[in-house]
């Protein structure tokens, strides 16, 4: 207990911060909800030029929910520490963080939970709660299995998104510019992830592979546990692959974190 209580400060000051710069997250979420807004007509065009009412096992009110629920979903798995990683190796504040009596995992892990704090309390508590009287009231949705175990697949989704940020963070010891290499991997996340389209709709073959990857793992298996397109053993196998990814990724990041740091080259003051 002792050792999580020198970390939530950590925890506190991250969400304190986001409550300070409340135009920075206004601008952001008007920006995500405009994205929102697009695939919202996009889908619904989709469907209106499709003689079939059911697509790839979806109708447009399912896809309709499964656009707003991975939004959310995307809103509370994203936990990017990767940019904050590779700021402290380029302005040299790693150095001083390296030097304190704290884990440097842990530390980050409990940084990334204040904007997970922030995200639930500020937006997602009140928006899931009125997408769920929506869904209830239009298709007579009960989700009291579906809810628990939509919100236990988030939590793994949120601790797998963290860990291989942190290891691609952890690139930033060796690679001094992460901007480019930071920008193609979120657009291989948006897509691999289920965030934009859901991986149904992918080539059997891709689906496959895609269904396997950690990517996957973090908006799509959550997504479609709340709309019951995975029950059952299908379910079971998803959240068991989620807490495979998430041991794998521990165990990558430890290696990588004692391989990288000893030839790591402070570059600012």
């Amino acid at each position: 207990m002792r050792r999580i209580r020198a970390y939530l400060p950590f925890t506190l000051n991250t969400f304190q911060m986001l409550l300070s710069y409340k135009a920075n997250v206004i601008i952001f979420m008007l920006g995500e909800w405009l994205m929102l807004t697009v695939s919202f007509f996009l889908w619904k065009a989709i469907f209106s030029s499709s003689p079939d009412k059911v697509i790839n096992g979806f109708t447009l009110n399912e896809m309709i929910m499964y656009i707003i629920i991975s939004f959310l979903t995307t809103l509370m798995t994203s936990v990017d520490i990767s940019f904050d990683i590779a700021r402290e190796v380029k302005d040299g504040s790693i150095a001083i963080n390296l030097i304190r009596p704290i884990s440097y995992e842990k530390r980050m892990l409990f940084q990334a939970f204040g904007g997970v704090l922030y995200n639930f309390t500020i937006i997602f508590v009140a928006a899931f709660t009125v997408v769920n009287l929506i869904f209830y009231s239009t298709a007579g949705f009960t989700g009291d299995i579906n809810i628990p175990l939509y919100m236990m697949s988030m939590m793994m989704g949120i601790l797998i998104n963290f860990y291989f940020s942190y290891t691609f963070g952890l690139l930033s010891f060796k690679i001094t510019n992460m901007w480019g290499m930071s920008q193609i991997m979120g657009a291989i996340m948006q897509l691999l992830s289920g965030a934009l389209i859901p991986i149904v709709f992918f080539p059997e073959i891709f689906r496959k592979v895609i269904t396997l990857l950690p990517f996957s793992s973090i908006v799509y298996t959550p997504t479609m546990i709340y709309l019951g397109k995975l029950r059952g053993a299908e379910a079971f196998n998803a959240v068991m692959l989620q807490f495979v990814w998430i041991v794998v990724m521990i165990v990558i990041s430890r290696f990588m974190w004692k391989t990288l740091v000893k030839s790591l080259s402070i570059l600012g003051g």
